[in-house]
């Protein structure tokens, strides 16, 4: 279920994609309307290790002193680049700033669409992971019992261990991606690569098990004698 929201997520990024610039001057919820703005400065909060990086920015086409404070994602680069006073261009999509470019490069905003899918995609992968790898644990428990008085083998809890591990380092990755500005591609490889890995080292758990299921010799009836 959290794999199927992860489309429907996305769809506002592909319509953002897809939409054309509006004409100069104009603004519309269909295009993306370009509108000039001065940088009048940027800020860094701290709260743990979370870091939130701001540009406060004065728009040419409003009242001198409404300032527009934005909270930037992704990289970094418009953010480290720009200085108080520089111009920039505000990109507007479905009137929601999206992006702010500086010269050749762009920086996403936190309400930048591109984002939108991330969330539960990195759940989806972690609930898959851990979900298989409790599976393939009950598994072995069930036909494979450990005797009492004896140590478990390592393969009893390599499913559980290596299923964990996907969870763990697939959520901050799909979470953290780098923008690829296409409607989420990094973050779908990798959704759709962990399917595959995590189906075979759960049948590669499985056959051996499967092999070690011990069958019931059939026993033919005493024939009679004369």
């Amino acid at each position: 279920m959290l794999f199927a929201l992860v489309p429907l997520a996305e769809r506002d990024n592909r319509a953002y994609a897809a939409a054309s610039d509006c004409p100069v001057g104009t603004r519309s919820d269909t295009c993306r309307a370009a509108v000039v703005a001065t940088v009048m400065g940027k800020k860094t909060d701290f709260s743990g290790k979370t870091h939130k990086y701001f540009l406060t920015l004065r728009y040419a086409d409003r009242p001198e002193g409404a300032e527009h404070r934005v909270r930037m994602a992704g990289s970094l680069q418009v953010y480290d680049s720009v200085r108080r006073g520089d111009r920039v261009t505000g990109i507007y999509w479905n009137d929601e700033l999206r992006a702010i470019r500086f010269g050749s490069l762009t920086q996403a905003t936190y309400r930048s669409p591109v984002h939108d899918g991330r969330l539960p995609g990195a759940f989806a992968v972690a609930a898959l992971a851990s979900g298989l790898g409790l599976l393939s644990r009950w598994w072995w428990l069930r036909y494979r019992p450990t005797p009492k008085g004896t140590t478990q083998p390592w393969e009893s809890i390599a499913g559980l261990v290596a299923g964990l591990a996907l969870a763990l380092g697939g959520f901050p990755i799909v979470l953290m991606g780098p923008d690829d500005g296409d409607g989420g591609t990094s973050l779908k490889l990798m959704a759709w690569a962990t399917v595959p890995v995590l189906l075979l080292f759960t049948l590669w758990s499985w056959w051996p098990v499967r092999r070690g299921v011990p069958k019931v010799a059939r026993v033919a009836p005493p024939s009679d004698s004369a």
